[in-house]
């Protein structure tokens, strides 16, 4: 059975890993056979955000025990993944992928994400390893950000059809597709799999197409043979 790594930011899709995203992605790599190991950084949350008000709340919350309320007690400290262990890296969407698993970097008119250094480590070690990577959402943007300076061609992905997100990914030199639906664009080349997932605010439904679909797409890299 493979294994296949998946990154998680928290417990909601306000401050942490959209929920749903996660639950389908985790029926899905089941179904198809797929072993899901979970991972989160074990760390305190920048901010914590009421679901129902969406406005911040005073308590303090850690990544790591936040991410387990949707993986359970099997989850594992980000710091332990290293690429050797899985087949493929999985990053489901959700604000806290920008809020505790980045930092903002640069000045004035080049500000950017960049993911924290656990984040940036097993994205490259994977990329690197020619595993394959699927993101889905704003974790699109993390890959694009982990992988900027080392790439000698430019990455094809989708983000969805948020003008700042397509602003903020092309200004690190990637092709943006738009998307709709529960499409996904799948990069032979540099072996990745992305969809707007959530960030379309899909139907239940569409939303479980697309991450059938991506997950669909990642099997069909792990079965190919990587680009020389």
């Amino acid at each position: 059975m493979n294994n296949f790594a998946v990154i998680l930011s928290g417990c909601g899709s306000g401050d942490g890993s959209d929920v749903w995203e996660t639950v389908l992605l985790s029926y899905f790599l089941n179904k198809k056979g797929i072993n899901p190991l979970y991972f989160a950084p074990d760390w305190e949350q920048k901010e914590v955000v009421d679901h129902l008000t969406k406005t911040a709340a005073p308590d303090g919350r850690n990544v790591l025990k936040e991410s387990a309320r949707i993986a359970g007690e099997e989850i594992k400290d980000i710091r332990l993944l290293s690429g050797k262990d899985v087949d493929a890296l999985i990053l489901p969407g959700g604000a806290g992928v920008v809020s505790n698993l980045s930092d903002l970097v640069g000045g004035s008119k080049k500000d950017y994400l960049k993911p924290k250094p656990e984040l940036q480590r097993i994205i490259r070690e994977i990329y690197r390893r020619k595993k394959p990577i699927g993101a889905c959402g704003v974790a699109t943007l993390m890959v694009a950000s982990a992988l900027r300076d080392i790439l000698e061609t430019p990455l094809t992905l989708t983000i969805g059809k948020d003008p700042e997100l397509i602003r903020q990914v092309e200004s690190m030199g990637v092709l943006n597709v738009l998307s709709r639906g529960a499409d996904v664009v799948i990069d032979s080349e540099h072996r990745l799999v992305t969809t707007p997932a959530n960030l379309l605010k899909l139907k239940i439904t569409d939303l479980a197409l697309s991450l059938e679909n991506l997950v669909s797409g990642i099997l069909e890299l792990t079965s190919s043979k990587s680009p020389k």
